[in-house]
């Protein structure tokens, strides 16, 4: 089943329904499948019942965050533009087995410990093709504001100023920042902030990187 255009005003938060999909359809049993149906984005709850057995442990984590960020930095140090990325490549740079919903939409998605998940998947939306990089929490699970968060923002953006990349920021209404994006002839990444606060709403730690999306 093909992905769901997002509305361009709604771009980030589809992009995380979808990223969610792929990593609650990775969790579990049904991850055994050569080739998985994608979630309707009503359904994910569902999905995440089916796939996460007694026997699914969110803390062996075949990668951790930090290998997760790297791995696919270097999935953007070898890559020219979007186009040259495929499932080979994916699965060259990020080490994990690569699973297809569709012949536009593939990737992997696993737990992380602290009741995180991550995903790394390509599809085409109404915004056009993207490859992604996000981060979750584990729905009905009460997760570490600190986790997933090594490199920081700050290193993260370091690494792709030091690949060639010009950065810029993107702001909203009332000059909110939204997001930095980083450009080169023939690509360009958006990297969304993450800041961890406490229950009372205070920032406890450096900016984590939330979604970086390749363009």
């Amino acid at each position: 089943m093909p992905a769901t255009p997002c509305p361009l005003d709604s771009r980030p938060a589809c992009a995380r329904v979808i990223s969610l999909a792929m990593i609650l359809t990775m969790l579990g049993a049904c991850h055994q499948l050569s080739a998985v149906r994608e979630p309707h984005p009503g359904h994910v709850m569902e999905t995440h019942a089916m796939t996460t057995p007694a026997t699914s442990d969110p803390t062996r984590a075949q990668l951790s965050a930090q290998q997760a960020m790297e791995r696919f930095l270097g999935l953007i140090r070898a890559t020219r533009t979007l186009q040259d990325i495929t499932p080979e490549s994916m699965h060259e740079a990020m080490g994990v087995d690569i699973r297809s919903v569709s012949p536009d939409h593939y990737g992997y998605g696993q737990a992380l410990p602290g009741n995180w998940a991550f995903s790394v998947e390509r599809h085409a939306g109404g915004a056009g093709p993207q490859v992604n990089l996000s981060f979750s929490p584990i729905p009905g699970k009460n997760a570490s504001p600190e986790a997933a968060c090594e490199p920081d923002f700050a290193h993260f953006a370091d690494a792709l100023l030091g690949m060639g990349f010009t950065r810029h920021a993107s702001h909203g209404e009332h000059n909110r920042w939204l997001f930095d994006y980083f450009e080169r002839p023939g690509m360009r990444v958006e990297v969304y902030p993450r800041t961890p606060r406490s229950d009372r709403g205070a920032p406890t730690g450096p900016i984590c990187v939330d979604k970086v999306l390749i363009r």
